[in-house]
């Protein structure tokens, strides 16, 4: 029996497929990750970014201060003021990235929960259909008496049960 499962082509595919499904979640995993990753890297370059231009704006404000004594108070508010909107929008930044990869990753997650899904119910259901092919091709080279026992055997086991 297991001679004749060996030289089955269906079962050596059956066997390919779960190889094939096995080998390719990981890098189906690693290029999902890896698109999270550059996407962080991205956020990463626009906060630097930000704060190179904060840091230049800043020591221009403080370059002015010096040079005119009388524009220090004002200075020195337009610097807050720069600042905290500097910091807002980073964090506004921040937090929408953050969202957009938390919702991302989500969605990764559960779209390679479906195919994992559809793979196994894919796989039973060939299982099914094989398993039921043996069965029948059984049941069909059986003798007529042995056929006639077991249903007869079955039809006691349910007088019993009831």
């Amino acid at each position: 029996m297991i001679n004749h499962l060996l030289e089955d082509p269906k079962f050596w595919l059956l066997i390919s497929f779960i190889i094939f499904v096995i080998v390719m979640i990981k890098p189906f995993k690693k290029f999902m990750i890896g698109g999270l990753d550059n996407k962080i890297e991205e956020i990463k370059r626009n906060i630097n970014l930000s704060l190179e231009s904060f840091t230049i704006a800043e020591k221009k404000m403080n370059e002015a201060t010096r040079s005119t004594e009388d524009l220090e108070f004002k200075i020195t508010e337009m610097l807050n003021n720069a600042k905290l909107q500097a910091e807002g929008m980073s964090k506004t930044i921040i937090e929408k990235n953050k969202n957009l990869i938390s919702s991302k990753e989500k969605n990764s997650i559960e779209r390679i929960k479906q195919i994992e899904l559809a793979t196994i119910q894919t796989i039973k259901s060939q299982a099914s259909i094989k398993l039921n092919e043996k069965l029948i091709g059984y049941f069909e080279n059986m003798p007529d008496e042995t056929k006639k026992n077991i249903l007869k055997n079955r039809i006691d086991e349910l007088h019993q049960i009831q």
